[in-house]
């Protein structure tokens, strides 16, 4: 597995050919993504010549009722009827390298850090209903390549590989 990220990428190093390339130089790219840590959210990207920056920023708001059986992170039950409401802040901080370009296909390697945040509470059922709350952070990184491929000289689609790492 610790192998996985330089074969990958020297394949992808080595297999591209030269080719007139899409100059990405300057220019702003808004859109979805979902990374390899899980986090998904509104995705903006810019590239300096064959570095690329990229930040995600997404979050996650669900609220429910606990089902007959359930159980906490502690694994302990938690009893039918019980509301649960979880809201999540996810950020991550990209660095693309633009390992190889062809006309419509761009090949890229990179890495980046991820943070989340986790807030949510337990309220029990009953008449003097028990409240907890919960507070959590987490931090991973990732190791990534992917290709971008143009449809247009302003829309493209991509798809990356990655690794991440808590």
């Amino acid at each position: 597995r610790r192998h996985l990220i330089p074969f990958v990428t020297a394949v992808a190093l080595f297999t591209s050919g030269a080719a007139e390339a899409k100059d990405l130089n300057g220019r702003f790219a808004l859109g979805g993504l979902e990374n390899s840590l899980g986090q998904q959210g509104v995705s903006v990207k810019y590239w300096v010549g064959n570095l690329g920056f990229n930040l995600l920023f997404g979050g996650n708001r669900a609220s429910e009722t606990s089902p007959n059986g359930a159980k906490n992170t502690a694994n302990e039950d938690i009893a039918s009827g019980v509301d649960v409401s979880r809201n999540s802040i996810d950020s991550a901080m990209r660095i693309l390298f633009n390992a190889a370009r062809a006309k419509d296909v761009n090949r890229f390697v990179g890495g980046g850090i991820g943070v989340g945040s986790l807030s949510g509470s337990v309220i029990g059922a009953g008449d003097a209903p028990v409240i907890t709350k919960v507070d959590a952070t987490e931090v991973g990184f990732e190791l990534f390549v992917g290709d971008e491929y143009f449809l247009s000289n302003h829309f493209a689609v991509q798809a990356e590989v990655g690794v991440p790492m808590r």
